[in-house]
């Protein structure tokens, strides 16, 4: 029996759990309000009546839109968290108390409920109904201070990695309850998973009292890591250890620069082996350092854009359905995971769950002219 999901969801953190869970083979419902749903419908461009971003979070799920702030409205929910496992929300705590679909009220109608509520700052705090956006998280949790130039200002991540790594954390939170076998109240604050990221910075600054800097591409406490420029394009050269530190002089043919033996030594020394490495690697081209450095088996990557990346990698996850192209979940199983479903229209199944609750017809058609819930005719 599949399990059931009902993602009352916006914009990305509660979404992506919806479509992780969708891809791990549950079915996940999609409970939007009129008259627009999700916000992310609204960001174009669009692909035959989907919005490529709100595609990136909802693919292999079910529409229904139900205006919860009625009475009738209220009785459709009610019928579809009683055949629910699990719910997911990112709404204020504040907003599901107002419609009445907060934990408390859900578990009165389901006690085996699993019920995971994601928020900025965690459902019991002072600030729990401020607004939570991924770069203002960001800034708040120190990594926004951490990332960018040595002598520039601070810099958010390439994609919201505050929303992604909060989704990831309640999809394993959400996991851990039903191995456990509920019920349960998952308070899944984002600013407290960006903490847990910060990883050897938090623990130095906790220990030793450090504040981390910017470094660009280079790593803290590791010379050399970064990003170097060859005559043609960027690379990244990753070298952990003292072993590969020295396969490193070797290959390029500066037996001088081994007397750095030590992470130690090369800290103490960074701008200086940096500068002659640098002077070195942009006297020829990427591909040339690349395949000498690896042959060394020194750690090393060309700095891909993101054509060149699917092109090399990314187009193996690629599928397309109803003109738009989908990545697809990236772990391989024996077990069947991942869906191949397109993200749906607005409203697209609410015909089909109310008929599965026991609704008429007639009583469709006419909760839909009373806009109680949106059918999409298409």
């Amino acid at each position: 029996m599949k399990l059931r999901v009902l993602e009352l969801g916006n914009n990305i953190s509660a979404p992506l759990v919806g479509e992780i869970l969708a891809d791990l083979g549950a079915e996940v419902i999609k409970v939007e309000p009129p008259p627009y749903g999700d916000d992310r419908r609204r960001v174009k461009p669009e692909i035959n009546g989907i919005g490529i971003y709100f595609a990136s979070t909802n693919k292999g799920k079910k529409s229904i839109v139900i205006n919860l702030k009625t009475e009738e409205g209220y009785e459709i929910f009610q019928r579809l968290v009683k055949t629910a496992n699990i719910l997911v929300t990112n709404y204020r705590p504040s907003a599901l108390r107002k419609l009445r679909i907060d934990y408390d009220n859900v578990r009165k109608i389901n006690p085996k409920i699993i019920y995971c509520s994601i928020t900025g700052f965690g459902n019991f705090s002072e600030e729990a109904d401020k607004p939570a956006y991924d770069a203002t998280i960001l800034a708040l949790s120190g990594l926004m201070d951490m990332t960018g130039d040595e002598n520039g200002p601070p810099a958010k991540f390439a994609t919201s990695i505050s929303d992604i790594t909060t989704a990831l954390m309640a999809t394993i939170v959400i996991l851990w309850a039903l191995n456990n076998g509920g019920p349960a109240f998952l308070d899944v604050p984002m600013i407290y998973t960006q903490f847990y990221l910060t990883l050897e910075d938090a623990y130095m600054y906790l220990n030793t009292g450090l504040i981390p800097k910017r470094t660009g591409s280079k790593h803290r406490y590791l010379v050399p890591y970064q990003v170097f420029k060859a005559s043609d394009g960027y690379f990244f050269l990753a070298v952990f250890n003292d072993e590969q530190y020295n396969r490193l002089c070797k290959a390029i043919n500066r037996p001088d620069l081994a007397k750095f033996d030590t992470i130690s030594k090369r800290l103490e020394n960074r701008e200086f082996i940096e500068n002659e490495l640098q002077k070195i690697f942009e006297k020829n081209s990427r591909k040339y350092w690349v395949e000498l450095l690896t042959e060394a088996d020194v750690p090393v990557a060309p700095v891909l854009n993101l054509a060149e990346a699917f092109e090399n990698y990314g187009n193996r996850l690629v599928f397309e359905t109803n003109g738009i192209k989908y990545i697809q979940f990236p772990v391989k199983s024996n077990l069947e995971l991942g869906v191949k479903e397109p993200a749906p229209k607005l409203g697209q199944h609410t015909r089909e769950i109310l008929l599965e609750l026991g609704y008429s017809e007639e009583k469709i058609n006419e909760l839909a002219q009373k806009g109680v819930i949106l059918v999409n005719k298409t």
